[in-house]
């Protein structure tokens, strides 16, 4: 898999699927919450343009 499709996995996933795998990845630093989900839509708008 190449960096391109991982993160079309990681974050093109629907926000239900999203939220609870940030759960599990940030229940030990709550504060990476933001920072993936700022990326996730960093990544995101820069598929739709």
């Amino acid at each position: 898999m190449d960096p391109d499709e991982a993160a079309q996995a990681f974050f093109g996933q629907d926000d239900e699927a999203f939220s609870e795998m940030l759960k599990k990845l940030t229940a030990n630093d709550p504060r990476l919450t933001d920072v993936f989900y700022r990326t996730r839509k960093r990544f995101l708008d820069s598929q739709s343009s």
